[in-house]
């Protein structure tokens, strides 16, 4: 932890900087933000950086203050999640959303709006933040919350810094219990499976964490946990610290296969639930393993030479099956297949992963959900998939993913997680563009850290650009900070 005397002196200092800046003679670049360690989870290029002054905001990654009776934790933004959650459990406390890579900053969850199993209960991680300390273009330090400064509470969540610098934010925290209690629901039918997210969304006792995954047309499995003080004897445990263990991934596939039941109960302690999937980034780092991607990427490249794009169907589908590593590799490869390394891999490899593989997000509405599903599991045909309820809010979150606009009265949103390769040879780009108009026609949205191919007419149809340029010009950003479009469209 560090002191209120320390944050403020380290803030003081920033502002001083941006005031600086601020006042500084025209033309002039933009300012970015800079850090000594970590790598961003966003798959985006940051090559509008590029002749941007940098700021240095490392220091910044300190729990200030855990209050046990208001259960809240004021932190700085380069706290990780991982960070977070140790200082927390202590107390008997823990983060009421926590997203799922160790990796994740404060920061980063609150720019970039990010969810996890909670999300049915509470919405995206700003949600459960009751107070920010921000600094504006012009150096001023603000501080904003439902009652203050209510337009730039709302208004910063999925910005992704283009109004100003996040220096503190205030987490809420609940009451943790030591296991997490799991059942493992099994359906071969998807939208049946998208059917019981909503249900158990719905109930007047829902379960605290509800999430799924998709391995197929036909297996789909939803997990829904309840945190315990204890663990259940006369139940199976599963445990993700041997090096050697099932990725969780390959483990709720094995249960899909080979249970028995249509519903499997197990037992995790919390801090390996909590981050069940870091190990592999979800499944991602199973296609370092795969020799059938290797042969179809090797085989590509000589086609794209001969400029023939043509790729054999038997080709594609062994490259889409994914079956992870086996116990050997994941013992060997453990310390280097943890999501902060992986994400290492992909952003010294951007370029080459952007035009071969989709990782995207997109936030469904709840009764459009099923046919979104449907239509994604043929087009692109990427398997695994990821589904996650994540509750709607109207409160002015201009870029939120879960806000609830127009003609959408839906409560809830599935979000629906889309990492991998396509089942057919095709520019990713293309198989974006289908995903984003598929979402704008069920009335979604995506999640802004992935790669967009919008037009910035296309893009200012779905956010409003009147509420954002003003919350610039009041925050003092323009000429200081990047707008958000430098930051996350493709074009």
């Amino acid at each position: 932890m560090t002191t209120f005397d320390a944050h403020a002196q380290a803030v003081d200092q920033l502002r001083r900087k941006i005031r600086e800046y601020y006042l500084s003679s025209s033309p002039k670049t933009h300012l970015s933000l800079r850090y000594q360690k970590g790598h961003s989870n966003t798959t985006r290029t940051k090559s509008y950086k590029n002749s941007n002054h940098r700021l240095d905001l490392s220091s910044l990654d300190h729990i200030i203050k855990v209050d046990v009776q208001k259960q809240t934790a004021q932190v700085e933004p380069r706290v990780t999640m991982e960070q977070l959650v140790k200082a927390t459990l202590p107390f008997g406390l823990v983060p009421k959303i926590v997203p799922e890579f160790k990796g994740i900053t404060v920061g980063g969850a609150i720019m970039g709006a990010a969810a996890e199993s909670t999300a049915h209960k509470w919405g995206v991680f700003n949600d459960i933040c009751t107070g920010y300390e921000i600094i504006s273009g012009d150096g001023t330090l603000l501080t904003a919350s439902s009652q203050e400064n209510r337009d730039i509470y709302y208004g910063i969540a999925g910005s992704y810094g283009s109004f100003g610098t996040l220096v503190s934010a205030d987490v809420s925290l609940e009451k943790a219990k030591s296991y997490v209690k799991l059942k493992y629901h099994i359906f071969s039918s998807p939208r049946k499976a998208i059917e019981l997210i909503r249900h158990l969304s719905r109930m007047e006792s829902s379960p605290e964490f509800i999430d799924g995954i998709v391995f197929s047309k036909d297996l789909a499995v939803i997990i829904e946990g309840t945190m315990q003080d204890r663990a259940d004897h006369g139940i199976p445990f599963f445990s993700l610290k041997p090096l050697h263990a099932e990725w969780y991934y390959q483990h709720v596939k094995n249960i899909g296969i080979h249970s028995d039941k249509q519903v499997q109960e197990e037992m995790m302690t919390l801090e390996d639930y909590l981050f069940r999937f870091d190990q592999g980034a979800f499944w991602m780092g199973s296609y370092l393993f795969d020799t059938h991607l290797t042969t179809r990427l090797i085989g590509e490249g000589i086609l794209k030479l001969m400029k023939n794009k043509t790729i054999t169907e038997d080709e594609i589908k062994k490259s889409s099956a994914i079956t992870g590593p086996s116990s050997f590799w994941r013992f060997i490869l453990h310390p280097i297949m943890r999501s902060q390394y992986l994400w290492g891999i992909l952003h010294k490899a951007e370029e080459w992963v952007q035009e071969r593989i989709i990782i995207q997000d997109f936030c469904i509405p709840e009764s459009k959900a099923a046919t979104f599903l449907e239509e994604s599991l043929t087009d692109p045909g990427t398997f695994p998939l990821w589904l996650c309820p994540i509750k709607g809010t109207t409160t002015p979150q201009i870029f939120s993913p879960h806000l609830l606009t127009g003609e959408n009265k839906d409560p809830l949103f599935i979000n629906i997680g889309i990492y991998g390769l396509p089942s057919y040879y095709a520019p990713i780009r293309d198989v974006t563009r289908k995903l984003e108009r598929r979402t704008k026609e069920s009335l979604g949205r995506k999640v802004l850290y992935s790669r967009s191919y919008y037009e910035p007419d296309e893009f200012w149809e779905i956010y409003s650009r009147k509420d954002y340029e003003s919350l610039r010009a009041k925050t003092f950003a323009k000429g200081v900070w990047n707008e958000i479009t430098d930051k996350v469209l493709s074009i």
